[in-house]
């Protein structure tokens, strides 16, 4: 399941936290140098809502995610299929393209 990667960047103020505490509260540290994960799986700061909490100072890679607009991605559609369950953006793009294609169940 995917969990957020984090760049250290001081996040921190932008939640109301020391960085010690951003770090203690969301993150572990990653194998790459300088970089954490999230704690939680998707992403601790997935709101309820299905919006990311850090908004706009979110990293790069997160505004990427799931990596739909990628064309390599078309490819390996069913990879999708496991994102859907945690990023809202790949279930309602999923559920327009069973809505689009006409898909069905079989019984």
């Amino acid at each position: 399941m995917y969990r957020g990667s984090i760049p250290e960047e001081d996040l921190s103020k932008y939640m109301g936290l020391t960085k010690d505490q951003f770090i203690e509260k969301y993150l572990l540290e990653s194998d790459k140098e300088n970089r954490y994960q999230t704690k939680s799986a998707p992403c601790g700061f997935l709101g309820a809502d299905g919006n990311c909490q850090l908004g706009d100072c979110r990293p790069e890679s997160c505004k990427k995610y799931p990596y739909t607009d990628q064309p390599d991605r078309r490819a390996s559609l069913y990879s999708v299929l496991n994102v859907i369950e945690v990023c809202p953006v790949a279930f309602e793009i999923y559920e327009r393209l069973k809505k689009e294609y006409r898909w069905t169940y079989r019984r």
